[in-house]
């Protein structure tokens, strides 16, 4: 499944330059691993051209260890 998600310049930034492989999100769409992401990049969210995709590679979701509840993090990977 494909999500679509806005994201800021700034935090796009982040992961294009691989400092960033994870996202903070409310897990209200159902994320499961192995589904994409597509970001569109807020700033520029007129022209398809400033979005990207990745992949999921594990949503972690435990409150145990003080996630807020409907909420999950993300771990993303780049595309090869």
């Amino acid at each position: 499944m494909t999500h679509e998600l806005k994201i800021k310049y700034e935090f796009a930034q982040l992961h294009f330059t691989g400092k960033k492989n994870w996202e903070l999100r409310k897990n209200d769409r159902d994320f499961k691993v192995g589904d994409t992401i597509r970001f569109k990049i807020l700033e520029f969210e007129e022209s398809s051209n400033w979005s990207y995709e990745r992949t999921i590679t594990n949503v972690f979701e435990d409150t145990t260890l003080g996630l807020q509840e409907g909420f999950a993090i993300l771990s993303i990977e780049k595309p090869l």
